[in-house]
């Protein structure tokens, strides 16, 4: 008997180091790119990875008017820049994805972005939540956070912050 749950133990043991995973992927619907993207979050050490290159997370809603003076900056940015960094917009208190998608068009939107709820909580949640916005997040290509702004950002502290995590 003493034996059955020895090796009841060591099997239990086994499963649970086996199921056990250092990284979570996720893949997430965008709303003006077919591709999505693809996330991997590392809990151990608190890292969201995009892709190879650092990213710039902005977190934003469609009745903040601070968020849609920030969105030309990000736009521009993202043109000069999107060769070394990647820009995420998350569009929080969707209003369907119809509406989403209009908000994009009528403000010009050009980095990639979701609204969905699912990828709203998830982005929310390896920040560490986002109380208001705009909030805005630099990761490394490790992804691990380095930078973290609430309220509008002006396009010159940015610039200086690309450049200093893209070299």
């Amino acid at each position: 008997m003493k034996k059955y749950i020895k090796y009841l133990f060591v099997g239990f043991i086994a499963v649970f180091f086996i199921s056990c995973n250092d990284k979570y992927s996720k893949n997430h619907i965008l709303l003006n790119d077919t591709q999505g993207i693809k996330t991997e979050y590392f809990p151990t050490d608190r890292r969201l990875k995009i892709g190879d290159k650092p990213y710039f997370l902005f977190f934003f809603s469609s009745s903040c008017g601070v968020c849609k003076a920030q969105i030309p900056i990000l736009n521009e940015l993202n043109s000069k820049f999107g060769d070394k960094i990647q820009f995420v917009g998350v569009l929080g208190g969707t209003r369907g994805f119809d509406k989403d998608i209009e908000l994009l068009k009528q403000h010009n939107i050009e980095f990639k972005t979701t609204s969905d709820k699912v990828s709203v909580d998830y982005f929310s949640r390896a920040v560490g939540g986002v109380m208001g916005v705009p909030a805005s997040f630099i990761f490394d290509k490790n992804g691990k956070m380095v930078e973290k702004f609430i309220g509008l950002i002006p396009e010159n502290t940015l610039k200086e912050k690309i450049k200093f995590y893209t070299n």
